[in-house]
């Protein structure tokens, strides 16, 4: 027995076998939740009865307790919160991008496996005038396809998941972004043959998604009906989320690890500006050195004026005997620097990216380290690309594929749509420190032969067959050129006259 157990034996009177040890396993279990919530960090409000987190519990019942609180906590800090506002842009900005990413169609003909250019150009065509217009691409016509991809990684980063509908009831495949609020997490039943609807989805008795259970809402006071839900298949939806657990249902905010220190951090910034207001605020005070008091004609004492509210710049006389103290508390920004490095460091690492991606300041970094951040930001917002392009954006594409072949490109064969869906994704090009060295370090992979130059030319954000034939065209008009050259020279030399001839004959 441990030592310490033997001390508190030994310090408790003496009582019944039971007593003893139903006292002694209530004081070690008030202790052990004292230690998970200061581990922890997050309040039981806010995360529930399953809060915690390391109790013996399925990840999903954690679910079902704190996502609404959680969700709403984050919904509130990215819209009130500079840094976690700062951490979702630079997400939308580094996955999605601008622009958004390109799809390249690749298909495969039938001869030899080869790609089809002719093809590629044709179907790269049509996608991107239906992606690119409004009207068509989305369901309520508000977004186009580069939009589309920074909102949802946008709702993704902020609520933990993202829910994209594929209306396809009408003449053109539409495509719609559903509020992660309207699928309640707190919608469970047990259904026939095995069938059960856990987190708002419905699964079979294998966990294979049947459908999703979509909340109506109300458009006049857009409050959501949890207790009437829309059953809408799992063909429709895409659930774009990044699971931490096996067999997580729904997902967690991204800055579920930093809420409880981004909401103190902004509450000490707003303690620290109220005190630099009161410290710069001038206000002077009139004193009497009188200490008698005059009295009324009829002998009542006057009314003195007290004053609890002051203005800058405000002057007051003090009644006889009064005196004010102030209170001028330093401690609140001393050493303010070194505690706001320490605090951003701790939210930068909750939120998995470098500081210096946070604060978007890079003066006093060298250059190895920002390159280092820089490699280890990409590194890390490459994964989310390419669970964006696998959940979302790959999907999206192979149903506009399904859609066209059966309305215009209907001389192309389903038994060969593999094929003719191949597609190349290009993700967001991030602004190199040094631009020259990154070409350098390219070629040398060139030449030694581990790289291609189309491999190079799509990491570019280009096609290379495109580039191939610029390239070649420009070499025809460059060659021609060169012949024009050549033989206006060469007549220029016939033209002029040689030494000793008679320029007048």
């Amino acid at each position: 027995m441990w030592p310490f157990n033997k001390r508190q034996i030994e310090q408790q009177p003496e009582l019944p076998k039971k007593q003893s040890q139903a006292r002694r396993y209530q004081n070690t279990n008030t202790e052990f939740k004292a230690n998970t919530r200061s581990l922890i960090g997050l309040p039981n409000k806010i995360l529930g009865s399953y809060g915690t987190g390391v109790q013996n519990v399925n990840i999903n019942a954690v679910l079902r307790q704190s996502l609404t609180g959680l969700r709403d906590a984050s919904r509130s800090l990215v819209l009130q919160n500079p840094y976690a506002r700062q951490y979702v842009n630079l997400s939308a900005g580094t996955v999605a991008g601008a622009d958004g990413i390109t799809v390249r169609p690749s298909p495969i003909g039938l001869d030899g496996g080869q790609p089809d250019p002719l093809l590629a150009d044709r179907l790269e065509k049509r996608f991107y005038e239906w992606a690119s217009n409004a009207n068509r691409f989305s369901a309520d016509g508000t977004i186009s396809f580069d939009t589309f991809q920074a909102l949802v990684e946008r709702s993704r980063a902020t609520d933990g998941e993202c829910f994209v509908r594929l209306h396809s009831d009408g003449d053109e495949l539409q495509v719609s972004i559903i509020d992660a609020a309207r699928i309640p997490s707190t919608k469970n039943e047990l259904l026939k043959d095995g069938a059960y609807i856990s987190n708002g989805i419905e699964r079979d008795k294998q966990g294979r998604v049947l459908a999703y259970h979509v909340a109506d809402i109300n458009p006049l006071n857009y409050t959501i009906q949890t207790n009437s839900t829309q059953r809408i298949p799992a063909s429709e939806i895409l659930h774009y989320f990044i699971p931490e657990f096996p067999g997580q249902e729904r997902g967690f905010p991204d800055c579920i690890a930093v809420i409880k220190t981004l909401d103190d951090f902004n509450s000490y910034n707003e303690a620290t500006v109220l005190q630099k207001k009161i410290a710069s605020s001038a206000m002077g005070f009139i004193t009497n050195s009188d200490n008698t008091q005059e009295e009324l004609l009829d002998g009542e004492n006057p009314d003195r004026e007290y004053v609890e509210y002051f203005e800058p710049g405000s002057i007051k006389e003090l009644a006889p005997g009064q005196q004010i103290q102030t209170l001028n508390p330093q401690a609140g920004t001393d050493k303010i620097t070194e505690f706001y490095d320490a605090v951003l460091t701790t939210i930068s690492t909750g939120l998995g990216i470098p500081k210096q991606s946070l604060i978007s300041d890079t003066s006093s970094a060298s250059y190895s380290a920002s390159k280092l951040a820089d490699r280890m930001s990409r590194e890390g917002f490459k994964t989310r690309s390419n669970l964006l392009i696998s959940k979302v954006i790959k999907p999206i594409y192979r149903e506009f594929i399904k859609r066209i072949m059966v309305t215009e490109l209907n001389n192309l064969s389903f038994t060969n749509f593999e094929n003719i869906a191949s597609v190349n994704f290009i993700t967001v090009r991030q602004i190199s420190l040094d631009p020259n060295k990154d070409a350098q370090y390219e070629q040398v992979l060139l030449e030694m032969g581990v790289k291609s130059k189309s491999q190079i030319i799509r990491d570019l954000g280009m096609e290379p067959q495109h580039v191939f034939e610029e390239l070649k065209r420009e070499a025809e008009i460059n060659k021609t050129e060169d012949k024009n050259e050549q033989g206006s020279s060469n007549n220029e030399i016939q033209q002029k006259p040689e030494a000793g001839d008679d320029v007048n004959e």
